[in-house]
């Protein structure tokens, strides 16, 4: 009698277990993404995805503490001191390159008219080691809109 109470516990255990794998596979094990809030919470729940990855040209190994952040932003408006974040994401131990990273935007918002870009940069302990000198442009004008790569520079 005192088995058959363990049975569906057991039961139980095992289908959580199974639904926390399927969740850890649907968000990328890789590494740890973290999403920023506000506009991003917003559009990673009803909007469209940017993605691509980061990466570099010189040949060298990430150390394994790396984070890899890349922000979409909206560089039109020239009396703002920052450029408006539309989205953000971390990638904490991302392992090497390429990296792949997801943005969420809602399209409703996006001008035509406006320049968006993305910055990418990746960050060994305290400092940055990669980032891109130019300017990533995406969404509106041709430029970029899904897959993009964006290749980051070693800083000196």
């Amino acid at each position: 009698m005192r088995t058959l109470r363990i049975i569906p516990m057991v039961l139980a255990v095992l289908l959580m277990a199974g639904c926390a794998a399927k969740r850890d596979h649907d968000h990328g094990a890789a590494g740890d993404h973290d999403h920023g809030k506000g506009a991003a919470a917003a559009g990673h729940l009803h909007g469209t995805a940017l993605t691509g990855t980061v990466t570099y040209r010189q040949r060298v190994a990430l150390m394994p503490d790396a984070i890899v952040k890349v922000w979409l932003q909206d560089i039109s408006r020239p009396g703002l001191p920052v450029p408006e974040i539309l989205d953000e994401q971390e990638i904490r131990r991302p392992g090497q390159v390429p990296v792949a990273f997801s943005l969420h935007y809602d399209p409703a918002t996006i001008d035509p008219t406006h320049t968006y870009t993305l910055l990418a940069r990746i960050y060994e302990g305290d400092r940055t080691r990669f980032t891109n000198a130019k300017p990533f442009p995406v969404l509106t004008n041709g430029a970029c809109a899904d897959q993009c790569e964006v290749v980051v520079d070693m800083m000196q």
